[in-house]
């Protein structure tokens, strides 16, 4: 295991679609920042199937890694595809980050009301100001 980042207060995570192989190596990354307040995850949709082998890991999931950073958390900003992993990380932050005060999330035209009809049932935990935007472009 790498030592940990204390230090490192923001994070720019350019990643594919959050991909189950990807899952675990996030949460090690996550780890060692426990002192995380200001995430930007800017995913792309995969060229092959959007839905290939993104949905094994649910907000349990997440509960269970009680990562550190999730009370220091206040800015977030998260492009989600296709697949419940991106959601169900999404929806781990909205129930557990105490202190999150706001969340920006980007959907493709076709899958905003999919996405806002699933984060809807989420119980936020903060005053958190959540805003969803829709965009076909593929970078923040």
């Amino acid at each position: 295991m790498p030592p940990p980042l204390n230090n490192v207060c923001s994070l720019d995570l350019r990643i594919g679609n959050v991909v189950d192989e990807l899952v675990p190596a996030m949460v090690s990354l996550f780890r060692g920042m426990p002192n995380l307040c200001n995430m930007l995850i800017n995913t792309k949709p995969p060229l092959d199937d959007p839905k290939s082998n993104t949905s094994g890991f649910n907000t349990g999931y997440w509960k269970m890694q009680n990562l550190a950073f999730i009370n220091q958390l206040k800015d977030v900003t998260i492009k989600l595809f296709d697949g419940s992993n991106g959601v169900e990380l999404v929806r781990y932050m909205l129930e557990c980050a105490q202190n999150l005060e706001k969340m920006l999330i980007i959907c493709l035209p076709q899958n905003l009301d999919d996405n806002m009809r699933r984060l809807d049932e989420s119980k936020k935990i903060s005053r958190a100001t959540v805003l969803f935007h829709e965009s076909r472009d593929f970078l923040l």
